[in-house]
């Protein structure tokens, strides 16, 4: 990611990467499709510093089960999930601890 990209999410569920000098969607992520059972969070999404890693919330339809959802920016494709205990309490933020690309936290 050279800066001229970002992404957002909506409460309908997507993710949207969109280009920042022409303002067109390059891309659509639907939060059914990270991962199976789970819901997309609409409020919490990070970049991974390099650019290649959306790091997204997740839960299921009972807000029983929390997790971080991994995606891989080119492909879309969720390369990991990470579950979140119960004893830990919902998470509301997730950021990315640089220079590791794959280490993700939340509170």
């Amino acid at each position: 990611n050279d800066g001229t990209v970002f992404a957002s999410v909506g409460n309908d569920y997507t993710i949207r990467i969109w280009h920042g000098y022409t303002g067109l969607c390059i891309r659509e992520i639907t939060g059914t499709s990270i991962a199976e059972g789970s819901e997309l969070d609409y409020d919490m999404l990070a970049y991974s510093p390099d650019g290649t890693v959306l790091a997204c919330g997740l839960s299921n339809s009972n807000n029983e089960i929390w997790r971080i959802g991994l995606l891989d920016v080119n492909t879309a494709e969720c390369v990991r999930t990470i579950d979140i205990a119960r004893d830990v309490g919902e998470p509301f933020f997730v950021a990315f601890r640089p220079p590791v690309p794959t280490e993700v936290t939340s509170s």
